[in-house]
């Protein structure tokens, strides 16, 4: 599980760090994408635990591995404006689809990629 983890997040920040000003829109939907598997970690640790077991370990060392990179690419105060900006958006669409509903397709999403966060 750990290199699954390891795979998946470093293919999802490979290149964010070091992109080319032409690759200015390839790196912003890589920043997104890592910006908004940081606030699903969030979200799935809030809110699915009362429908599903989570693994905490895969759950941190997804956010562990992407923060860093996130940081290191925005600066930390910028990084932090995007995850708190994630964490409303993510709220708001969790309060329109239910908690329920939205774990439920984090689940599959994420059983779906091959990592395991949620244990059942």
């Amino acid at each position: 599980m750990r290199y699954v983890l390891a795979a998946f997040a470093t293919i999802l920040t490979a290149g964010v760090c070091t992109a080319a000003p032409t690759d200015d829109g390839q790196r912003a939907e890589k920043i997104d994408g890592l910006v908004r598997i940081v606030g699903a970690q969030a979200g799935i640790v809030l809110h699915c635990r009362q429908f599903y077991a989570i693994d905490d370990k895969v759950s941190d060392g997804l956010s562990s591995i992407v923060r860093p990179t996130l940081d290191q690419s925005l600066g930390q105060k910028q990084a932090q404006t995007a995850v708190d900006d994630e964490g409303k958006r993510l709220a708001q669409e969790i309060a329109e689809v239910g908690p329920e509903r939205w774990c439920a397709d984090q689940r599959s999403i994420l059983n779906t990629e091959g990592v395991r966060v949620f244990l059942d």
